[in-house]
């Protein structure tokens, strides 16, 4: 069981982009109706605002954001608010930028949001001492299908390839669930047939939801592999992503707790008798079925060290 101890969260510095950013005053004109007489008359505001530096304003509902923390990120927070303030003044009057950043200061935050968010970080700095079990069962899919719907050979050429995640495939010799397994894609179900024809390869499975305990976003989601794959001296956790997604954080969180839960269930397995564990992460334009299993384990073996 992998569950992150401590983690580290930041955000990187960067100048807004205020290209977009043209927000026009609000008119401190009321409108009231009287319900009996239905008669309209105007009320006019007479400009007051709260008595606080603009940034402060902004700032204030800038730390509203959830991942934001005052004391580390106050410094960067400032700096987007003045850089704010620089574009209107740069097309509006003293007082009509002080009624942009009181009545539209929500707009702002909204406007600054998705820029910071692009600039959050987040890193594991440790985990929790593994909790390490001897053995756990292995978790039953439960499938489902159409009652009119084919059980294909997952040697079948399926097209177009968008029907795969919807079909139900079985055949499998190796496969330690025998009813057969689903794929999420081509990616996955030729990956199978690697699998399947490699002689090295002994066994594998699809992990079902709940086999693995190995969490990740600060112990908010847990993290199931594609595959399981055991070999004659190693033991595979292995991912197939689309090659631009590896770089990504969620890809590299999920990566990180993998590695650690391969580096922990090997110092206990091999004490013990027990097979080496690795984690692979493969980028989807690699899985050929011309390719053997041991050219993947040579070629994307994930490291952090």
């Amino acid at each position: 069981m992998i569950i992150p101890a401590d983690t580290k969260v930041w955000f990187e510095d960067f100048d807004l982009d205020t290209k977009n950013l043209n927000y026009q005053p609000v008119s401190e004109e009321i409108k009231r109706t009287t319900l009996r007489e239905l008669e309209t008359d105007v009320i006019y505001g007479s400009g007051t605002y709260v008595n606080d530096k603009l940034d402060n304003i902004i700032v204030n509902e800038l730390i509203n954001i959830p991942e934001v923390n005052y004391d580390t990120t106050a410094r960067l927070l400032f700096k987007l608010a003045r850089q704010v303030i620089e574009k209107l003044q740069s097309y509006l009057n003293e007082e009509e930028v002080k009624n942009v950043v009181q009545y539209r200061k929500k707009n702002i935050t909204e406007f600054i949001k998705p820029q910071l968010m692009e600039h959050f970080r987040k890193e594991v700095v440790s985990y929790v001492a593994p909790d390490v079990r001897g053995l756990t069962p292995i978790v039953r899919w439960n499938t489902t299908k159409f009652t009119q719907d084919e059980v294909y050979d997952f040697r079948t050429t399926i097209e177009p390839t968008s029907r795969i995640k919807t079909l139900l495939f079985t055949g499998f010799k190796k496969a330690c669930h025998p009813k057969g397994y689903k794929f999420d894609s081509k990616t996955e179900k030729d990956f199978s047939i690697i699998l399947e024809e490699d002689d090295e390869v002994i066994k594998w499975l699809r992990p079902a939801p709940g086999q693995f305990n190995i969490t990740w976003d600060n112990n908010k989601r847990n993290y199931e592999p594609d595959f399981v794959v055991e070999t004659t001296d190693t033991i595979y956790l292995v991912e197939t992503k689309k090659e631009k997604d590896i770089p990504t954080e969620e890809v590299q969180q999920k990566a990180t707790a993998a590695y650690t839960y391969c580096r922990n269930a090997t110092e206990f397995t091999t004490k013990n008798g027990g097979k080496p564990w690795k984690y692979l992460l493969l980028p989807h334009n690699s899985v050929s079925i011309s390719n053997d299993f041991n050219y993947f384990a040579r070629q994307y073996e994930y490291k952090t060290e």
